[in-house]
């Protein structure tokens, strides 16, 4: 056991300084004694790695109860396809139970974070539709579903995917992948790229600027939670406008808008509303600030 020379503090076993002034210790290596471990370590190794999830009792027995159903119905499907002669085919059914039971065993076995739950319920959602699909000989309606996961998958788990410095890059894919999205689709839909420019497009750059402007108030200042919800409501009706009014421009009409023009006047108050309350708080906290 050691004490401090010059406050009298006792020391910890390996201690090469006095805790309480500082002071180097000067002492043999038998006295001051080896480091331990702490008791409570601020920050300890086995709780910074992720774990799996703990195969307990009522666990394994879930897990045991899903495959037991999932055999009894491949079976029951099976022999009900021999009973009928061929006239019932029963890979698709099959194909559905393995595939239902899959969402329920990834939960059970995975360590569940929002990014690999999503990850693997997108991944069996679109081997379903393909599978579904192909009973017909070939891809059809399945194209259009998995590019729509896909572009879920882009905007709303890859940004949560990436490391936090790099989870910029994930939102600008996301927002090109978008774009992307409806150039593919309007070639699935009508072997031609003709409105995904003229109208989709455009439009979605009209509500990617109106909610720029939302993202630099938040980022450069601090609105309410009423400014916020009326930005969004904004966003909203500039799209609906902007997407009247570029269809009418793909038809070569010379109306400005019909049907959003209600739309519109509401998007002209709102804007009216968000611009005035900004101009008056900034008054305000101006002349309070200049109160002495």
């Amino acid at each position: 056991m050691a004490y401090c020379v010059r406050c009298g503090v006792k020391l910890e076993s390996g201690a090469t300084v006095c805790p309480l002034c500082n002071t180097q210790v000067m002492a043999p290596q038998d006295v001051i004694g080896k480091p331990g471990e702490p008791l409570f370590p601020s920050q300890p190794e086995a709780a910074l790695r992720p774990r799996a999830p703990r195969l307990d009792k009522n666990r394994k027995g879930i897990i045991e109860l899903i495959i037991a159903f999932m055999a009894i119905a491949v079976i029951t499907l099976t022999i009900t396809a021999f009973a009928l002669d061929g006239s019932f085919v029963p890979w698709i059914p099959i194909g559905s139970v393995i595939l239902g039971g899959a969402y329920l065993l990834i939960a059970l076995f995975i360590r569940i974070t929002y990014v690999k739950i999503v990850s693997w319920y997108a991944l069996l959602t679109a081997l379903l539709v393909v599978m579904i699909d192909l009973n017909n000989g070939k891809l059809s309606w399945s194209i259009p579903i998995i590019l729509s996961l896909v572009l879920f998958y882009l905007t709303a788990v890859l940004p949560w995917a990436l490391p936090k410095h790099q989870r910029k890059a994930g939102w600008i894919i996301g927002i090109v992948s978008v774009a992307c999205y409806f150039i593919a689709l309007d070639g699935l839909l009508t072997g031609a790229i003709d409105w995904s420019i003229s109208i989709a497009i455009p439009t979605y750059a009209v509500v990617l600027l109106s909610l720029s402007f939302l993202i630099l108030r938040i980022h450069y200042g601090r609105p309410s939670v009423t400014d916020i919800v009326l930005s969004i409501i904004l966003s909203a009706c500039w799209g609906v406008v902007a997407g009247d009014f570029f269809h009418l421009r793909s038809m070569g009409s010379n109306r400005l808008l019909s049907w959003s023009a209600s739309v519109a006047i509401v998007a002209f108050c709102l804007l009216i509303f968000l611009t005035l309350n900004v101009s008056v708080r900034r008054v305000r906290n101006y002349f309070n600030n200049r109160v002495t």
